[in-house]
C-alpha cells in the first residue's frame, strides 16, 4: 500500500503535546481533534476529547482509563462512558472536567478522613 505522506502519531506523544499545552495555555495545533464533523455538534466552546485528550486532561494513563472503561471504574467514580466512532473513543470535555472535579473532592475526602484516623 503506497504511503499517502502522512505518519501515525504515538499516543504518548501526542498526549504529552497536548497536556504541555494545557499548562502553558497556548493551542495546540491538533487539526479537528477537537471537534470532528462527523460527532455531534457541542454548543457554544464545548469541544470532544479523544483518549489523548483524556489523558491530556486527566493526567491519567491510557490503558488505566481503558481498564476503568472495562470494569466500570473507578467504582468511587466511574469514568464517563464514551461515544464511539470509528473504533475511537470520544468524550465531551465538559464530562471530563466534571469527573476530574468529582475526583479531586472525592481525594480531598479520602484524605480529610484519613487524617481524623487515630
Amino acid at each position: 500500500m503506497p504511503s499517502s505522506g502522512t505518519s501515525p502519531i504515538e499516543l504518548t506523544t501526542h498526549a504529552s503535546a497536548l497536556a504541555q499545552a494545557i499548562r502553558s495555555g497556548r493551542a495546540e495545533p491538533a487539526g479537528r481533534l477537537f471537534g470532528l464533523p462527523e460527532l455531534p455538534e457541542l454548543p457554544g466552546d464545548a469541544y470532544w476529547l479523544d483518549m489523548a485528550g483524556a489523558t491530556a486532561f486527566t493526567g491519567i494513563p491510557p490503558r488505566t482509563i481503558t481498564s476503568w472503561l472495562a470494569r466500570g471504574g473507578p467504582v468511587r467514580n466511574p469514568f464517563p462512558v464514551p461515544q464511539r466512532l470509528l473504533y475511537r473513543l470520544y468524550w465531551r470535555a465538559t464530562e471530563i472536567t466534571s469527573w476530574r472535579t468529582r475526583e479531586k473532592a472525592a481525594a480531598g475526602e479520602r484524605a480529610a478522613a484519613r487524617s481524623r484516623r487515630p
